[in-house]
């Protein structure tokens, strides 16, 4: 029988493990160090510009530490000249393209009501301009909001069906109050009909609800199941032998990886 091998997506591009590279984060200089030492995937944040230009920024600042700037807020050429270090989301998927690394995309944005109404879905934008860049099969998109799987999926049923849409599970519950926030993880570990209403066809499970219940409930429905973050030797150790996992994403994925194969 062939051995269960689970993949490993490098979190920002493996920032954690790089550090920055010339003052400041490199995600080209994080994809290079990724391919080398032999992650599956890398996981990066896509933001918005005012005229619609696609960057990759975790910081909705563009990493500058200035609480006044706002990638959303601002026209790309504005942004460049304020944060030159930004990288371009075409340049980031030429440099994944040559490496044949998957794409892990989280969306730092959504469609605001007004512009979806009058017909637009910037997260179907962005899912276009990623098929022209890279096979479908080695793109998935994480996302917790049914608006966004819903759009994506149908999309991708009609121009790319192999392009995977995950439902991202679990998050913060501080400044809840603690009764919402029971009810916020109730929920998380019983998902059933958020899933079903997502049209999602993977999730993406916070490691501590991945282990209570949802890897078991996601092999029971014969559904691919991402653990994030993934960052102890412990835990990559546990997820990293788990025949129900089916991707783990880490700030370290060369640990990540030398467990897994050695």
């Amino acid at each position: 029988m062939a051995r269960h091998r689970v993949l490993v997506s490098a979190h920002r591009c493996g920032y954690a493990e790089l550090g920055n590279v010339g003052g400041h984060e490199d995600p080209i200089a994080g994809i290079e160090h990724s391919a080398r030492i032999g992650a599956d995937y890398c996981e990066f944040d896509v933001r918005r510009c005012s005229d619609g230009r696609f960057v990759v920024s975790h910081d909705p600042d563009g990493g500058i530490g200035d609480g006044s700037l706002v990638i959303s807020d601002l026209t790309w050429d504005v942004l460049r000249s304020r944060a030159p270090d930004v990288c371009p989301l075409d340049r980031l998927l030429d440099a994944l393209a040559a490496t044949g690394m998957g794409a892990h995309v989280d969306m730092k944005f959504r469609t605001p009501h007004q512009a979806r109404a009058a017909g637009e879905c910037w997260e179907v934008e962005l899912a276009s301009i990623l098929v022209e860049h890279l096979d479908p099969a080695k793109i998935v998109f994480t996302a917790g909001v049914r608006a966004t799987t819903t759009a994506l999926r149908e999309w991708a049923d009609a121009h790319a069906p192999s392009m995977v849409v995950a439902l991202s599970i679990g998050g913060s519950v501080r400044g809840m109050t603690w009764q919402n926030a029971i009810r916020r993880r109730w929920g998380e570990l019983f998902p059933q009909l958020r899933f079903r209403l997502s049209s999602a066809d993977a999730v993406a499970a916070h490691f501590a609800l991945a282990m209570i219940r949802l890897a078991r409930w996601t092999t029971h429905i014969g559904v691919p199941l991402l653990v994030w973050t993934v960052d102890s030797t412990w835990l990559q150790r546990r997820f990293l032998h788990d025949r129900r996992i089916w991707m783990i994403t880490t700030n370290h994925p060369a640990r990540a990886v030398a467990l897994r194969d050695r």
